[in-house]
């Protein structure tokens, strides 16, 4: 499946990742533009707005996905980008915000590791105790864990042995890697099984969100190495919306959805 992340679909201002005015109306254009999902997320400062936060944007979510035939698919929680998880204050919120997903029907629940969230050796403790916390209340929610990160395989395969469950893995990003000009297609190879979400983005060498095919990502060879390890999951588009937000939203539909096929992932 092909998703995007909320917000791409509607304009916000100057700044990329902008929880939309209106998050409703973009189900009817995703739909239209042929996306499988829109990924939802949450703001770094706590947005009270969100519909994640009440009953009725609850119910609303669940109803608009059914009448535009789209599936509810993932969930990325940017706000521990600027609060750590190694804080009892922020555990606290994600076991919280975990039982509204659980209501969203939500299958996977990604953690971003940077800024605050880090994973380096200060905090380190700390972040692997509330990630045990964490991954298993997904566990008993049925939803899986995906940890999205600059980190080596290694360090990634270091940080499951360590907090110890089956229920975490790996969130792909095509353009946070390349801006940092790791050999991606070596990581692709390591991580294997353990990527279980693609996010697709292109990068400059200044590491600015730029336009698909603008940047330095080399997206054949993504999608290649992506089959060479049997990949079967899904993808969510983070690209920049362009002049035109419907049509550059299609072309990239289309771009990737050729990839897909071109390697039969």
């Amino acid at each position: 499946m092909i998703g995007i992340v909320q917000g791409r679909l509607t304009y916000s201002g100057k700044k990329l990742q902008s929880f939309p005015k209106d998050p409703y109306s973009e189900f009817s254009l995703a739909s239209k533009l042929n996306y499988d999902y829109i990924e939802f997320f949450s703001e770094r400062n706590l947005n009270k707005k969100n519909p994640i936060w009440s009953e009725q944007g609850i119910k609303k979510y669940l109803l608009l996905s059914k009448k535009y035939n789209l599936k509810i698919y993932s969930f990325c929680d940017n706000y521990v980008i600027k609060n750590s998880i190694s804080n009892k204050k922020t555990l606290k919120y994600i076991l919280h915000i975990l039982d509204r997903l659980s209501l969203l029907k939500v299958k996977k629940y990604i953690i971003p590791l940077y800024e605050k969230s880090e994973f380096s050796n200060k905090g380190k403790t700390k972040i692997i105790k509330n990630l045990r916390a964490i991954s298993k209340k997904c566990i008993k929610l049925k939803i899986k864990l995906l940890v999205e990160s600059d980190m080596s395989p290694n360090d990634f395969f270091e940080l499951k042995k360590t907090v110890n469950s089956k229920n975490i893995f790996f969130l792909f990003d095509s353009g946070n890697r390349s801006a940092l000009k790791r050999n991606f297609i070596n990581d692709i190879l390591k991580f294997g099984n353990q990527i279980k979400l693609v996010h697709l983005k292109d990068k400059d060498k200044y590491k600015k969100n730029v336009l698909i095919g603008k940047g330095i990502v080399d997206f054949n060879a993504l999608f290649k190495n992506l089959k060479n390890i049997n990949y079967k999951g899904n993808f969510t588009i983070e690209s920049q919306r362009g002049t035109n937000i419907s049509k550059q939203a299609k072309k990239n539909y289309i771009f990737f959805k050729n990839l897909i096929l071109k390697n039969k992932i």
